[in-house]
């Protein structure tokens, strides 16, 4: 576990400003990371959309369950809209 979760911490943004599939980036307004840290996230991406979930936690996708669903649904709509 100690190994998997310091592998997680190591920053990747080499590698995340690589990604060049459309990415939906989920987070809950209870959740850990700052306004700040989810600026820069979005800000690195290469073709990101930016999904906030109200009176989520960092389970966002069971606490805030039918939100999450909303959000994947119209982001894969959109996506083969647009092919």
């Amino acid at each position: 576990m100690v190994s998997t979760i310091r592998a997680v911490s190591t920053p990747r943004w080499e590698e995340w400003e690589h990604v060049s599939a459309p990415t939906l980036v989920v987070y809950a307004d209870g959740g850990i990371f700052t306004e700040k840290q989810k600026l820069e996230f979005i800000s690195r991406g290469a073709d990101v959309v930016r999904v906030d979930l109200v009176g989520a936690s960092h389970d966002a996708h069971l606490d805030a369950f039918t939100q999450w669903i909303d959000a994947l649904t119209e982001f894969v709509s959109d996506y083969r809209k647009s092919r």
